[in-house]
């Protein structure tokens, strides 16, 4: 059957979103499958890395900075820090050997501007007019309603301030708040911005949840919110569950409510901490890989496992190196744990060699059955963030971002990780999938700078950024599926070489058919829908939307093709050399597969006319 075939044939659509999921995944890896027989290929890599991590001692680290409050540069953040760098010493990465002869090595650098770091000691948010009691309270950074006071929130005397609880109203001037604790449901920050910077309120209180939190079943999830920094007011900002803020809009549609808010914080100046290890490669001009994973937000799940899981790789890898298990790779590796955004951008500023992919570590050890979070992979921007086309490109509830078709450049390293997942999938049952860019995490740092880079994460979690993401929301065999797929992805792209870029080129064209052939079964379901099909305006209209997503992924597939000549570092090399000509005959059908697509769409134009 041709592709003009497949835009003519009459009746349904007769691909379900499994099958197409199912088809995908077949290509992908009877693409991984059909690898070289030398043992470089990427179920080989996986075969040699899959008992490196240990999900056992990942869970130990999670469970200790479970108790941590960790917010950037605060006690709870710098004590994580000390954690992951003791496991990292004892892994055998030398903090010693910086500027020596050392290859491993594992170094604190300090990045960006000195800022006030906050940590929390205990507070407590009651009502004593009418006396109704505690509504929220934590003894100690490790509380369960620890996320009920933002970070930045001022401490108060220690008797506590009691002032009378405001409605939010925004017909209301700002100056109407002076003197009260302001009840609204809109975010606490902007909350904070009108009723206390801009009105002068002592604090706020916000019952804001995410739709993706389902706030009508987890009634006793408290957000996690940060509020600026004023030390000219000292306000605070207080979250609050669903359930004790039905208790406040009960107090106060029957008359005057006066609230006491206690809170005993710490504000430490500081600059954001970063732990740098590198597993040195073989050849020093071949460039670097970056995983990268953020330390600052105190969920566990957000982000003590991306934190866990780091370090698990890391420690791992390097064991199996010193052990003679792996080779050393011929790519450096370089593994950075910090505030998020910031670690990343500092580090790809102060690093002068060649940074050729990255991964991003967050948020990847949720138990699904608890959370509905199902593992996935965001990918680099291509034309599915621009046109969403279930069920290949399906948003999560983060939603999509703000990307523009000239934003768009094609890399092979979207289908080279989903590959890598996949093998995981086929040996697990592991329920991976991709999702298109929405951005929201250090990914967005190497993308700004031109550099390969995907997301490892998990969403929609309902325990999201809230009090309720937590140890017992782990599965550490979720942590060592994430793992596995990206050691697998690290031990294969390190070492290069011919036969891996082969491989690499396989996947990239396999998905590239795919992806073209489902386009056009796209363009036939949508012009086969009755408003359009017998309304001309409305089929011009379609064919030419069709059309223009046909060319955007084409050429997006075109360069990610060309990207997989980066696969072999050595630009003289004659395997560079024979890449680029395998390179050139995979253009070559994409562009017949385009072309053949494009004269079907062009023909059905005809026929309009």
């Amino acid at each position: 059957m041709t592709v003009g075939d497949v835009l003519r044939r009459k009746g349904p659509w007769h691909c379900s979103a499994w099958s197409v999921l199912s088809a995908c995944a077949a290509l992908l890896f009877m693409a991984s499958a059909g690898q070289s027989q030398d043992g470089g290929g990427l179920s080989d890599s996986m075969h040699r890395v899959k008992d490196l991590f240990n999900k056992e001692q990942a869970m130990e680290l999670v469970e200790e900075l479970d108790g941590y409050y960790r917010t950037r540069g605060n006690d709870g953040y710098l004590r994580s820090v000390q954690k992951v760098f003791i496991q990292l010493k004892a892994a055998g990465f030398d903090d010693a050997g910086v500027g020596g002869a050392a290859l491993d090595t594992v170094v604190i650098r300090d990045y960006g501007p000195v800022l006030p770091a906050w940590t929390p000691v205990q507070a407590s948010f009651e009502v004593v007019s009418p006396q109704v009691g505690v509504l929220h309270q934590f003894d100690d950074e490790s509380g369960l309603e620890r996320t009920f006071v933002a970070v930045n929130s001022f401490p108060t005397p220690s008797q506590g301030v009691v002032a009378p609880l405001m409605r939010y109203d925004r017909s209301q001037p700002p100056d109407a708040y002076a003197g009260t604790i302001v009840v609204g449901n809109d975010p606490a920050e902007h909350l904070f911005k009108r009723a206390v910077l801009d009105g002068g309120a002592l604090g706020v209180v916000s019952s804001y949840l995410g739709d993706y939190n389902e706030p009508d079943n987890n009634r006793d999830a408290i957000r996690y919110s940060k509020v600026p920094y004023d030390a000219e007011r000292q306000g605070f900002a207080l979250n609050v569950s669903p359930n004790k803020h039905d208790v406040l809009k009960r107090l106060l549609d029957t008359g005057p409510v006066y609230g006491k808010v206690t809170i005993d914080a710490r504000f430490t100046d500081t600059r954001s901490r970063t732990l740098i290890a590198r597993i040195q490669g073989s050849d020093p001009e071949a460039g670097t890989v970056a995983v990268v994973s953020h330390l600052d937000e105190p969920g566990t799940n957000d982000n003590a496992t991306g934190v866990a899981v780091l370090a698990g790789i890391a420690g791992g890898m390097l064991r199996a190196i010193r052990d003679g298990e792996m080779p050393r790779p011929r790519r450096s590796i370089t593994f950075l744990w910090g505030t998020e955004f910031e670690c990343s951008r500092e580090w790809i500023a102060s690093n002068p060699g060649n940074i050729d992919i990255a991964l991003i570590i967050d948020m990847v050890g949720q138990d699904l059955a608890k959370t509905g979070a199902l593992p996935l992979m965001e990918r680099i921007p291509d034309p599915g963030a621009v046109w969403a086309r279930p069920p290949l490109d399906i948003h999560s509830e983060w939603g999509r971002g703000d990307v523009r078709e000239s934003d768009l450049q094609g890399s092979f390293l979207n289908d080279y990780v989903l590959a890598a997942m996949e093998l995981r999938k086929e040996q697990t049952g592991w329920p991976a999938q991709s999702n298109p860019f929405e951005g929201g995490s250090d990914h967005e740092s190497f993308l700004d700078r031109g550099i390969h880079a995907v997301l490892l994460w998990h969403f929609t979690d309902v325990y999201y950024h809230t009090n309720l993401d937590r140890l017992d929301k782990v599965d550490p065999d979720e942590m060592e599926n994430m793992a596995v797929a990206a050691m697998t992805v690290l031990h294969h792209f390190s070492h290069a070489g011919l036969d891996r870029a082969q491989e690499c080129l396989d996947v990239v064209l396999a998905a590239g058919r795919h992806r073209l052939t489902t386009e056009a079964e796209n363009a036939r379901t949508y012009l086969s829908f009755e408003a359009v099909a017998n309304n001309p305006t409305q089929r011009h209209a379609v064919l030419s939307r069709e059309r223009r997503i046909v060319l955007a992924w084409a050429r997006w597939y075109r360069e990610a093709l060309l990207s997989v000549v980066e696969f072999e570092p050595d630009p003289t090399s004659l395997d560079r050399f024979a890449l680029e000509g395998r390179v050139d005959e995979a253009l070559s059908e994409i562009r017949e597969l385009e072309g053949e697509i494009l004269k079907s769409l062009e023909t059905l134009q005809e026929e309009d006319q």
